[in-house]
């Protein structure tokens, strides 16, 4: 008896913290979306841009900006992407530039306001 009073009471202590992280990722509360956009030289002097909402990502694959045929859309330079986006409501918050693969990988993370 002891073991099942035990159990339920662990039970219902962790129903309210199981609530709670459910309740603080509903998309209802969110005021704002935010984004990090990688821009990746390409050997011809374009760049090609990925782009991270928080979704699943496979391991392999990147979430780059692609046309209505499904071919990546290559940018100017990162600054022409970053205008492209401004267009379409979001504000620049961040940059920073990472090392990878031995070449400077330059990230910038953006916001905007979510209608309501």
């Amino acid at each position: 008896m002891k073991k099942l009073l035990i159990a339920l009471l662990l039970t219902i202590g962790t129903l309210p913290i199981a609530y709670g992280q459910t309740a603080a990722r509903s998309p209802e509360k969110r005021t704002e979306e935010y984004c990090q956009l990688k821009a990746r030289p390409k050997l011809n002097g374009r760049y090609v841009i990925s782009i991270d909402y928080g979704q699943r990502q496979q391991l392999i694959s990147e979430n780059l900006f692609r046309d209505a045929s499904g071919k990546a859309i290559e940018f100017n330079s990162a600054i022409d992407a970053l205008h492209w986006l401004n267009g379409q409501g979001w504000e620049l918050l961040s940059t920073f530039v990472l090392v990878e693969d031995g070449d400077g990988v330059a990230y910038y993370v953006l916001h905007r306001r979510l209608s309501t």
